[in-house]
């Protein structure tokens, strides 16, 4: 047993310095797609709190709007915290949002270490650090609205702000959640919803209303958009 450990230990060794080539290679290529869409998208904010850019959030978004939302967001104005996927093949993923101003990463996800990672981001949140999760990631199902938001607020006391994606034009992924790609010369909206406080009392009420906002139910501007 002892020498399966050791080999298991050397093996992760090895391969630390591909993976950290690799991560970069792919970070570098993650930002100069950002940066061109950045230069070719307008952008607007719609119904943004006055509270949000000053003060701790828990944000919220679909995860089929990664995309468009890191358009929109990012680089960060203050502290923020994330929680990702920890696969090895992900490592370009926490490079650039590193580089996007996500000052501290937990690495976790729904059946890897997800319920640990969402523990250990609660201390983070409390101090003063945002955040913000896709509630039906990272395997879906698509457009539902789990459990890991409202049991961080829930735990934090701090507010729900769900943020709607709405694209005019743009690719569309073949991947479970359909995921959204800008293209050039579109236009993006962040709709962002009221703050949202969960207690026991309000948690499915908060579950309906966060569903209902990111849908775009009761509202005039689609969530979905026109794909290519």
């Amino acid at each position: 047993m002892r020498n399966r450990e050791d080999q298991d230990i050397q093996s992760r060794g090895r391969m630390r310095l591909p993976i950290t080539i690799y991560g970069y290679a792919v970070a570098v290529l993650i930002v100069c797609l950002w940066r061109v869409l950045k230069l070719s998208v307008r952008v607007r904010h719609i119904d943004r709190p006055a509270m949000f850019l000053r003060q701790t959030t828990i944000d919220c978004a679909w995860h089929q709007g990664v995309v468009p939302y890191s358009i929109g967001a990012m680089r960060y104005s203050k502290p923020y915290v994330w929680m990702n996927h920890p696969a090895w093949y992900m490592k370009g993923v926490h490079i650039f949002l590193g580089w996007m101003g996500v000052g501290t990463l937990v690495l976790g996800s729904s059946g890897h270490g997800g319920r640990r990672a969402l523990q250990r981001l609660v201390p983070l949140v409390e101090k003063g650090s945002s955040t913000c999760l896709n509630p039906d990631g990272p395997y879906g199902p698509a457009r539902v609205v789990k459990d890991g938001v409202l049991d961080l607020a829930q735990q934090t006391g701090l507010p729900i702000v769900a943020i709607r994606i709405y694209c005019s034009r743009a690719l569309r992924l073949p991947s479970w959640d359909r995921k959204l790609v800008p293209l050039p010369g579109s236009r993006v909206e962040l709709i962002y919803s009221s703050p949202w406080h969960v207690t026991a009392e309000t948690r499915e009420s908060v579950r309906a209303q966060i569903q209902s906002h990111l849908n775009g139910h009761g509202s005039s501007d689609p969530w979905t958009a026109d794909s290519v």
